[in-house]
This record gives structure tokens, C-alpha cells and sequence, in this order.
């Protein structure tokens, strides 16, 4: 005799999130934007190039007259704090996505991305799916692993820039990593503005509603 096929319920946003997975989510946020803001910075305000001749001119006003390498060097003093910063904010983000690799494997199944992803797929097979919404999940959660693989990405090329200079035989590779680091930021920038819109959204429809307070107090 034939065994009835489990029928799999279609897969919705309104979920239960763990207090680890909560606490791990708005802390990156936060990291991933004040390491932003620290880039902005750096190259905005405490730019060497244009607070070089800032430099001169003050000192200048004084009487007191430098060249412009020591102009330079002075200015490169404030970017380097700035810099410094965005290292110790690399560290932190480095080792939230280390704890969220390894939480994952004490996450409850319902809660664990493959077996989400899994569940999603046995959904849209079903005669009756809503393959609309089905697809539209299932997009959504492939976008989460890019973001996950973009930042395993922007947090290995960040820590290699900043031990490649302790390495004679890397130092050579530092300007590929800077590359890779640069294109994976804009990449990190625009998931983040896709991720809050498309969850703005989602809270004027019924399916989604309520779901930005799930990621705040865990849902039903």
C-alpha cells in the first residue's frame, strides 16, 4: 500500500527566532554600520588628501611653515585612528559570523537555513503550492546565503590585509584583497538596503506583517 506523501505547509516570514539568532542579527547590523560609517570617515572628513593643505594653512597662520609630506603626515595621523577603528570593528564582525557558523548546528531544525531551504523546495512540488509566494521565499532565503557568503568573504580579505603586512610573502596580494574587500562592501551596502526595504514592505501585507517585531521578541 501506497504511504500518504506529508503534506508541507507553505513557508512564511512570520517565524520563530532563537534569542542567539536575534542578539546576532541587530549586533551585526549595528557593527556592519558603524563599520560603514568608519569608511565614510575616513574618506570624507579625515581625508589625507584634502586635510593636508588644511594643515599648512593653519600652521601657516601661526608662522609656522611644513612641507607638505609633514602636512601629510599629520593627516594620515587622524586617518589612522579612524582606520584603527574600523580593524577593531572587522574583529568584532569577524567573530559574530564565526558564532553564527556555529550556532547554526544547535539551532532547532525548523530554524537551520538548509533545512528551511529543503522545506521550501518539497513545498513549491506540491500540486496546490502557491508558486508565487513559494518562489518569492525561496529567492529571499537564497538571498540570506549571499549574505552570509559575502561576509565569510569581507571578514577573510579584511583580516588578510591586516596580517599581510607581517608577511613579506602576502604584501604582494594585500592590493588584490583591498579590491575584493571594496566590491564585497558595495555588495554588503546593497543587500542591507534591499533587506530593510523589502522588510518595510512586507509589514503592509498580511503574510509579512508583524514581522520585524518577530526578529525583535522572537515570534508566536
Amino acid at each position: 500500500m501506497t504511504e500518504l506523501k506529508q503534506e508541507i505547509k507553505e513557508p512564511s516570514f512570520r517565524e520563530k527566532h532563537s534569542v542567539s539568532i536575534r542578539l546576532w542579527h541587530w549586533s551585526t547590523l549595528i557593527i556592519i554600520m558603524g563599520s560603514l560609517a568608519t569608511v565614510l570617515l575616513a574618506k570624507t572628513l579625515f581625508n589625507n588628501r584634502s586635510n593636508a593643505p588644511l594643515v599648512q594653512q593653519n600652521l601657516q597662520k601661526n608662522n609656522i611653515v611644513v612641507t607638505q609630506d609633514q602636512a601629510r603626515s599629520v593627516a594620515h595621523a587622524f586617518s589612522d585612528k579612524i582606520w584603527h577603528w574600523h580593524i577593531y570593528l572587522g574583529y568584532v564582525l569577524a567573530s559574530l559570523f564565526l558564532f553564527r557558523i556555529i550556532f547554526e548546528f544547535f539551532q532547532p531544525k525548523e530554524q537551520k537555513v538548509i533545512p528551511i531551504i529543503k522545506n521550501a523546495l518539497k513545498y513549491l512540488r506540491q500540486p496546490n503550492a502557491d508558486k508565487k509566494n513559494g518562489r518569492h521565499y525561496l529567492l529571499v532565503r537564497f538571498a540570506y546565503v549571499s549574505f552570509y557568503c559575502a561576509l565569510a568573504v569581507q571578514t577573510c580579505t579584511g583580516l588578510f590585509m591586516v596580517y599581510a603586512d607581517g608577511v613579506e610573502n602576502l604584501r604582494n596580494a594585500k592590493g588584490i584583497a583591498s579590491n575584493i574587500h571594496s566590491v564585497f562592501m558595495w555588495l554588503i551596502i546593497a543587500y542591507i538596503v534591499i533587506h530593510i526595504s523589502g522588510a518595510v514592505v512586507a509589514e503592509f501585507y498580511k503574510q509579512g506583517k508583524g514581522m520585524i517585531s518577530d526578529m525583535v521578541n522572537g515570534g508566536e
